[in-house]
């Protein structure tokens, strides 16, 4: 008997090592925050707001523990991701990973984008509806 549950604990806690912390980014995210810092002089508001509203329906998918689905900014199709150990999530092709989606803390992702009309700040958390 008690080298059975010798067996089990070693087992047990051999499956606890092999899940991935890339597991707790799993499922679909949505836009929760939106914000932009940009050249007045360039850009009006009436333009910040149409271009915002169009970025709010942006989404994020990680279908599994290296596959993310990124529909945002330019970005819109299947990449290749991994969680570094700064809680970085970095995502590309499969011969190359060097592109910041953002970074997860406390449930939530954060992304800064440079776009043509300023810098874009996005949190992101997980859609539960979905």
């Amino acid at each position: 008997m008690k080298f059975l549950f010798k067996i089990s604990f070693v087992l047990s806690v051999f499956m606890m090592s092999c899940t991935s912390h890339n597991d707790a980014l799993q499922g679909r995210w949505k836009v929760d925050e939106l914000a932009f810092d940009f050249d007045e002089r360039k850009t009006t508001p009436e333009m910040i707001a149409q271009y915002g509203k169009e970025e709010s329906k942006n989404e994020l998918v990680f279908k599994n523990d290296s596959i993310v689905y990124i529909k945002m900014y330019r970005y819109d199709g299947d990449y290749y991701y991994r969680l570094d150990e700064d809680n970085v999530v970095m995502f590309g092709d499969k011969n190359s990973i060097n592109n910041k989606l953002g970074v997860y803390k406390n449930a939530t992702i954060h992304s800064e984008i440079n776009t043509v009309i300023g810098k874009m700040d996005i949190k992101w958390i997980r859609d539960n509806n979905n």
